[in-house]
């Protein structure tokens, strides 16, 4: 590794570590921002004024199974124990294919209890829907909020034991139940045997206006409820509404389990695995960390394989070796009878080095070059001359024989053998 190498990763090391400083320094847990009506958590994990952990834990103290499912509508087939299912209206809604698993587990004796006040849940061909904003009355509120409105029970029942009047919100709707087209299969199945509903039979209102509704499907039943304020933490404390979703959970579960939807709120089950393992560091600066990591990681990438430099062009190698090279030349040259030519490709590097044995320039004459090798190496001056002579003879054009030529060649490795290296 060079030196520029280990700079710049002790460079990129140092800003990382940096980073995961600053970050645990510096990271503070941000308040929730302010929720309002419309955009709301109401999960049973939220303490805020529209979240139903109230609710949530009003049911578990009274003694009531309860719990979260936290799980797609596909899965309640599976559950056995669940008999209720509390839907509050969530801002994700479920599809066509959790709306037809929820419409077979109601039809097996499911109870489904929603809250909503916009969104119309599609049974075969009609839908259980919100309608028009209930009547406007004006009453006190015990938390000073706007004033809420009074839905007085229409039928007797142990739904409403205990239960004077509802407090619904302003924003209360009244329920219906509409005519809808036959809902066609996404995936290839169809609906075999659908259910039809009965009559819808209002249970509570304002009014000529109903506001709270049941509906029997098959051998289950949906009950709605035209507000969220009566199980939302703002709202559970007005009127005898704390009673009324006591009685609901407890006529409708029977030996049962009930259960929140909070799996549309955006509290899903992992199971472990990696959402698990990300879900784990949900709410620290953790997460921050990686993405700051991820970046920089992206920044070198991109630095490393940009070219700051002309461009280079790549070694092309050779796809013959050495001694295919010297054959072939051979070759040509002993067909074109360039023996010149061939003696001329050893006396060249000789010639070089016999220049730099003396420590003469190449344009030195002969007589003097072969005089000082004479004296260095012990061997006659004439011999250093009668076979260099004879070669620069043979290059300039005289003839010569492929004997000669040979001799010639090892009388030259011969002395160039007493040259250093």
């Amino acid at each position: 590794m060079n030196r520029q190498i280990l700079q710049s990763s002790l460079v990129v090391v140092s800003v990382i570590a940096l980073l995961l400083g600053l970050n645990l320094l510096f990271y503070v847990k941000p308040e929730p921002d302010a929720e309002s009506d419309q955009f709301a958590d109401r999960s049973t994990r939220s303490s805020r004024a529209y979240g139903a952990m109230a609710a949530y834990l009003l049911l578990e103290e009274s003694g009531v199974r309860v719990g979260r499912w936290e799980r797609s509508y596909r899965d309640l087939a599976e559950s056995e124990e669940t008999r209720v299912v509390i839907f509050i209206e969530p801002r994700e809604k479920p599809g066509p294919r959790q709306l037809r698993a929820l419409r077979q587990w109601v039809a097996k004796g499911g109870t489904f209890i929603m809250f909503e006040r916009a969104w119309p849940l599609a049974l075969d061909r009609c839908a259980l829907s919100p309608g028009d904003a209930l009547p406007t009355e004006t009453s006190g509120s015990a938390f000073g909020k706007a004033p809420p409105q009074r839905v007085v029970p229409w039928q007797p029942g142990g739904l409403f034991q205990g239960v004077r009047a509802l407090a619904f919100s302003e924003k209360g709707a009244s329920v219906t139940l509409r005519s809808a087209p036959m809902p066609e299969p996404t995936d290839g199945e169809g609906f075999a045997d659908p259910v039809w509903p009965a009559t819808l039979a209002p249970l509570a209102g304002i009014k000529d206006a109903p506001a709270v509704a049941e509906l029997r499907y098959g051998a289950g039943r949906v009950i709605f409820v035209g507000d969220p304020f009566v199980i939302a933490n703002n709202g559970i404390g007005e009127g005898d509404n704390a009673r009324f979703v006591l009685n609901l959970a407890r006529l409708t579960a029977g030996d049962g389990r009930v259960v929140f939807d909070d799996y549309h709120h955006g509290y899903r089950a992992t199971n472990g695995g990696l959402l698990g393992f990300l879900g784990y560091f949900r709410g620290t600066p953790i997460p921050w960390m990686a993405w700051h990591t991820v970046a920089l990681g992206l920044l070198v990438a991109y630095t490393l394989g940009r070219r700051f430099g002309r461009p280079l062009r790549l070694p092309v190698k050779s796809r013959a070796n050495a001694l295919e090279f010297v054959e072939a030349m051979a070759r040509i040259q002993r067909k074109a009878e360039s023996r010149d030519l061939a003696l001329e490709n050893f006396y060249r590097r000789f010639h070089r080095r016999l220049c730099r044995y003396t420590g003469r320039p190449t344009t030195a004459p002969l007589s003097e070059l072969c005089l000082v090798a004479g004296e260095r190496s012990g061997r006659p001056a004439s011999e250093w001359r009668a076979v260099t002579e004879r070669c620069q003879a043979i290059i300039a054009g005289s003839p010569t024989t492929d004997a000669e030529l040979l001799r010639l060649a090892r009388r030259l490795r011969e002395l160039e053998s007493l040259l250093p290296a």
